[in-house]
């Protein structure tokens, strides 16, 4: 409270010693007056120091006529009267019959020596012309005695010159009016010589100018604030607002801005005065709103801004009243004036109401505040004097420029720091937060990798049939569970990796590395990509660069992070890598013909988790360039990007060349005889060893890579077969068993990702694993999503102990597969036995009361069922096609003794069919014909069994003209819904052979059709 009383004591005393300080020459109450019955006298004592004095006293007046300085004032000495200057004369003049009110002043002023001198007017309303010594020496409008050459000009303040005759000047001054209520000499005219008065008027104009310019330059700095930001519209408001007001100053006392653009008409500078002060009172009433706007009401906002818009548009853009023809009544133009300020005034207190209560919250920084309004109030109160006693108020308006930018310039300079000390805290708690992220993310990783190993290893021992068999729909839900926990895993690798950046804890291990290595992972990533992909990957690397000194694996993670990232943002055009030796370094480049990275994201583009926006696309961590600059800088390299919106981005990235040293290491000498050895090594293909009878394909078309494999796996005892090209690896599979296949992603004529896709339509990841063996780093999208045609894959340089380790993991996941299918199929074939062997004993025991010979074939016919079956039990799951007929037929012939006349079979069998099928898969489906179909017919059917070849494919049609089945029933059927085991369990038995297929076919009354197609020979 008392630092609010001492602020409003201070601005008032600082006003006061203003406002006398400017204007002692006019509060001098004992300066006698110069001029006494229309005389004045001056001497030396009273001019010395260029001093200026006022022309008041008693001045010759000569009311309703304007007497020309040629003629004589003796021959209107009945008209003279004395008038007190300065002061109104609306007492002494009558208007005449056009309204025009008009009179002479008059006055000699005698001086002490013969020079120039000059007089300062400061408003004579409202028109004046000042004659000296009979010379014409300024004018403001035209005073007259008809409207007609009547004209007024809104500018009142200006200086005339004239030199002295006979050390006197006789002084004229006509003045006319004819709008305003108070008219004549209404402040003093200021004497001195022309020297002086030149020296005062420039005061009085420089300290306007300085006002106006003060304000203006004010304005724009914060409007060049705003638009660095856009964010802060206080700051655009108070710009405009000090714009205006700068403007609006211009405009009034000295009118500077009409001193500089003196060709303004008088009505176009009434307009721009009009219409200033609304647009600055409403940037004012926004900055207020921006800066609280709890406690401003918006509703209360837009009526004011309305109202302000009325006002501009009536009083500046609207020329009636403006125009320069004196049309409008003086009732009508108090009308106007009334209403103008009725607006602007109560719009303004609106201001001061918000920015108290603002002052009364005590809301920080409200001591700015009330700085501004104690300001604004004096200032008021000094306008108030000055209109209603004619007292002038020189330079207060300097003091409220001061006062007011001190303000306001210190409010937003709060604001400002207090947003920053803000920003500043929450930075620093942002950084603590953030290296609290990189140890919880480093904690929760290390935490995650012991869960996802524990369900790595259990689905594992459940894929490989450790604890048992499984179903096969059981099984690829566990593959499924292993693949999706692996890449789970590998996202919890990445974080780890970014992590252990953060905390200084990133292993590398760097050796002598050759250039080549860009060319190993540009072909590879180019061997992926599908031939339609309208973006193509070039290499500008020369084989004959030195070789680096860095991590081998690290470097392909980089390149292809860079590589991925360029093909994910450039939908046509061209990739191009670059490499060459610059500064002692080896500097990388990849460039792009995408969309280009805006100039805003590019410092942040390497931060962990920050994604450019782009429209259409989604997923990812945004850790790629991330753990790519973190890389390049632990391996003493550096990263950048140049980019351009619509043209492309090049991103560049150096590594440590290898010194003389390092390359004389006996490492490096292997590597290079290992190349050498590359280059004329040849395998004669396709390579075939004997071995056990797990049989594993490799596929790759070099043949040091075959060499190093074959020999690793024929230590282990496999039976290996090699290939140069997925071509060949086609072919052999079409007439060969394999149980696993070796597949190097890169290869020429057909890739590895193609060469999968295509053993993908005819073998399942169950039947026929596969393992890639890749150069790329292995935790990238890229390869993951080859886990749609493999089952694992391998980074190059391969480890043996690990590659052997995933054969045999697969292997058994492969053999696993194979038991669960049998173990159903057995499952299956006890079903059906009771249901079979009670049917017949039941004929054969009729038949024995009857027909002894039937009897004993009937019994033939049952010792040909349970050969069948004990066969079955013994050891295959599968039986010949003709094994499955005869026992077709054993059953039928038994069921035709049963039923006689009332079952008619037909046979339509190709005997050359050689096929295997699923034992007692046809046999339950003729049974069901039989005792569903026939036997609920009163006058029997008729069976018939066709067996023949349909393209590829063996067609087995089981026909029965019986009653058929519902169409209710036989949805049930097909969705495995109904419990008819004889139908089911052969449906469950073809489910289980790749390509097969069974259907069936029925109408109520008409009979049913099933019929099953089996692959020749692959059955």
């Amino acid at each position: 409270m008392k630092r609010n009383v001492g602020i409003v004591v201070t601005i008032i005393m600082l006003f006061m010693v203003v406002f006398f300080l400017g204007n002692r020459n006019y509060l001098l109450t004992n300066s006698p007056q110069i001029v006494h019955n229309g005389e004045g006298i001056i001497d030396h004592k009273q001019l010395k120091g260029n001093s200026v004095l006022k022309l008041e006293g008693e001045w010759s007046f000569y009311p309703n006529v304007l007497i020309a300085p040629s003629e004589s004032f003796d021959a209107y000495e009945d008209q003279r009267i004395v008038i007190d200057v300065p002061s109104n004369w609306n007492n002494l003049v009558e208007p005449n019959k056009e309204g025009l009110t008009i009179g002479t002043y008059h006055v000699k002023i005698k001086v002490p020596v013969e020079e120039q001198y000059g007089l300062y007017i400061s408003t004579i309303r409202q028109s004046s012309r000042i004659f000296i010594n009979g010379e014409d020496v300024g004018a403001m409008g035209n005073p007259s005695e008809t409207l007609k050459a009547f004209r007024f000009e809104y500018n009142d303040k200006y200086t005339v010159f004239a030199k002295s005759e006979n050390q006197v000047l006789d002084i004229v001054i006509h003045v006319g009016n004819y709008t305003y209520s108070e008219a004549g000499i209404l402040f003093p005219i200021e004497f001195g010589t022309k020297e002086a008065i030149q020296s005062y008027y420039r005061v009085k104009v420089s300290a306007d100018a300085f006002v106006s310019i003060g304000y203006f330059v004010f304005g724009i700095i914060y409007v060049i604030s705003y638009s660095q930001n856009r964010k802060r519209k206080e700051e655009l408001f108070f710009g405009l607002f000090a714009i205006f007001f700068g403007l609006f100053m211009s405009f009034n006392n000295q009118k500077v801005f009409f001193l500089l653009f003196p060709s303004i008409h008088i009505s176009e500078q009434i307009r721009l005065q009009l219409g200033v002060l609304p647009l600055a009172t409403a940037c004012l009433i926004y900055f207020v709103y921006y800066m609280y706007p709890e406690f401003v009401r918006k509703r209360t906002l837009y009526i004011i801004s309305l109202l302000l818009s009325i006002l501009i548009v009536r009083y500046s853009i609207y020329k009636l009243v403006t125009d320069t023809a004196p049309i409008a009544s003086e009732e009508y133009l108090m009308f106007l004036h009334l209403v103008y300020m009725a607006i602007i005034i109560p719009s303004g207190l609106y201001n001061v109401f918000v920015l108290l209560r603002v002052l009364r919250k005590n809301v920080e920084g409200a001591h700015y505040i009330l700085i501004f309004l104690a300001s604004l109030t004096c200032y008021t109160i000094l306008l108030v004097i000055n209109y209603l006693f004619g007292v002038p108020i020189n330079f207060s308006e300097l003091l409220l420029f001061i006062l007011m930018l001190f303000s306001f310039a210190s409010l937003l300079s709060f604001r400002a720091n207090a947003s920053y000390n803000k920003v500043q805290t929450l930075s620093e708690e942002l950084f603590t937060y953030n290296q609290m992220k990189d140890e919880f993310l480093l904690k929760t990783s290390h935490e995650l990798r012991t869960p996802l190993n524990g369900i790595l290893n259990l689905s594992k021992v459940l894929m490989e049939g450790e604890e048992g068999p499984l179903k096969r729909a059981q099984q690829e839900n566990v593959i499924l569970i292993h693949n999706v926990t692996q890449r789970l895993g590998y996202l919890v690798e990445d974080l780890l990796f970014s992590s252990n950046h953060m905390t200084g804890d990133v292993r590398v291990t760097p050796r002598v590395v050759s250039v080549s290595v860009i060319n190993e992972v540009i072909a590879e990533i180019r061997s992926l990509m599908p031939n339609d992909q309208s973006v193509s990957i070039v290499s500008a690397v020369n084989h004959d660069l030195p070789a680096m000194y860095t991590d081998e694996l690290r470097v392909k993670q980089v390149l292809y992070n860079l590589l991925h990232n360029a093909m994910q943002h450039t939908l046509h055009g061209q990739i191009t890598v670059f490499a060459n030796v610059r500064g002692g370094q080896m500097e990388i480049q990849v460039s792009d013909t995408g969309m280009g990275i805006p100039s805003q994201d590019l410092h942040r583009i390497f931060n962990a988790f920050y994604q450019v926006k782009k429209e259409g696309t989604s997923g990812g961590l945004g850790l790629g360039l991330s753990i790519t600059k973190n890389i390049v800088e632990k391996l003493n390299g550096e990263i950048y990007v140049t980019s351009t919106l619509g043209v492309g981005t090049i991103f560049t990235f150096t590594m440590p060349l290898a010194t003389m040293e390092q390359l004389t290491d006996g490492n490096r000498q292997q590597q290079v005889t290992l190349r050498a050895d590359n280059a004329v090594f040849q395998l004669n293909l396709p390579f075939f060893h004997k071995g056990n009878d797990k049989t594993i394909l490799v596929v790759d078309d070099d043949h040091v890579n075959i060499k190093v494999l074959v020999d690793a796996l024929t230590k282990k005892g496999y039976t290996i077969i090699a290939v140069d090209n997925g071509f060949d690896a086609i072919d052999y599979l079409k007439i060969h068993k394999v149980d696993c296949m070796l597949i190097d992603l890169m290869m020429s004529g057909m890739s590895g990702y193609e060469l999968c896709k295509k053993v993908r339509k005819h073998y399942d990841m169950l039947e026929l694993p596969i393992i890639v063996l890749t150069a790329i780093i292995q935790h990238s999208d890229l390869v993951l999503s080859l886990q749609v045609g493999a089952n694992d894959y391998l980074q190059k340089p391969i480890a043996m102990d690990e590659l052997l380790v995933r054969i045999q993991s697969l292997l058994a996941v492969r053999q696993s597969s194979i038991d669960a299918i049998e173990d159903e199929m057995n499952y299956l074939y006890a079903q059906v036995t009771p249901h079979f062997v009670y049917n017949t004993l039941n004929t054969i025991i009729g038949l024995s009361y009857t027909d002894i010979e039937n009897a004993r074939e009937a019994l033939y016919c049952l010792a040909t069922y349970f050969r069948a079956k004990l066969n079955v039990h013994y050891r295959h799951s599968m039986v010949s096609l003709e094994e499955e007929i005869d026992l077709v037929k054993a059953y039928l012939y038994i069921e035709k003794m049963r039923f006689g006349d009332r079952l008619t079979v037909a046979y339509d069998i190709d005997e050359s069919i050689r096929s295997l099928i699923p034992a007692l898969s046809i046999q339950p489906i003729v049974e069901n014909a039989v005792f569903h179909g026939i036997s609920k017919k009163k006058e029997g059917g008729t069976i018939e069994l066709s067996v023949q070849r349909e393209g590829q494919f063996v067609r087995i049609k089981v026909y029965d003209n019986g009653v058929g089945i519902p169409k209710e029933k036989l949805q049930q059927l097909v969705n495995e819904e109904n419990s008819r085991i004889g139908f089911t369990n052969p449906l469950k038995k073809f489910k289980l052979i790749k390509n097969a297929s069974l259907r069936i076919y029925s109408e109520e009354g008409e009979g049913t059709t099933v019929i099953i197609l089996l692959p020749e020979g692959d059955a």
